[in-house]
């Protein structure tokens, strides 16, 4: 259960902290002169939309997760951390491929107005939930809806606080980063995390 927890922390930060999340969406603040607090504003809106569809899809799968669990506990031990494993050789693949998350910068420069840019990202993020973090949702599962419900609370709280601290300290000037090898370390980071918490779940549980 711990290192489910651990892992859900760690990434949950990750994927707050790469830069293609909100790195375009400072960009277009800045060039639009948004003031900040209508840069934070929208931040808050993104991520939350982010959240919300991810979180929603989590309580889906760990709903169905934990039905299953309930006639099939013994397969269950071994397969939820399968997923883990699994899923964090395919993210390793998938990174190397270069499918990153990102904002599309395209689709921004084609949006005219204020409203319309705002309104494209809120529906991109929402229909853009964080994958990598639903196995967890499906481990977290297995040991019932209070820790389920850990798991998607951690994820929520350091997801969107990650995600507005990025764009305050782009904002500001102070972020002066490598966007892309920070995306290329934080993928790498990522999967690996997966697979470590699997492997852990086998040893400990």
């Amino acid at each position: 259960m711990v290192e489910i927890l651990t892992g859900t922390f760690i990434i949950s930060l990750l994927h707050a902290l790469i830069p293609s999340h909100w790195l375009p969406l400072v960009s277009l603040a800045k060039a639009q002169k948004w003031s900040e607090s209508e840069l934070i504003k929208v931040g808050f809106s993104l991520s939350l939309a982010h959240v919300l569809s991810t979180v929603l899809l989590g309580l889906i799968l760990g709903g169905l997760a934990q039905k299953f669990y309930q006639s099939y506990h013994h397969l269950l031990l071994w397969f939820g951390p399968g997923i883990l494993i699994l899923s964090g050789f395919y993210f390793i693949y998938r990174h190397h491929t270069h499918h990153h998350f990102h904002i599309d910068d395209q689709m921004m420069e084609q949006t005219k107005t204020r409203k319309q840019v705002i309104y494209a990202l809120l529906a991109f993020m929402f229909l853009s939930p964080c994958l990598e973090i639903e196995a967890y949702f499906i481990n977290a599962s297995f040991y019932g809806w209070k820790i389920l419900g850990l798991s998607l609370a951690i994820y929520t709280i350091f997801s969107m606080a990650g995600m507005l601290t990025g764009i305050i300290l782009a904002n500001r000037g102070l972020n002066k980063i490598n966007s892309h090898k920070w995306e290329h370390n934080a993928g790498i980071v990522t999967a690996l995390t997966m697979i470590v918490t699997g492997l852990l779940s086998i040893i400990f549980h």
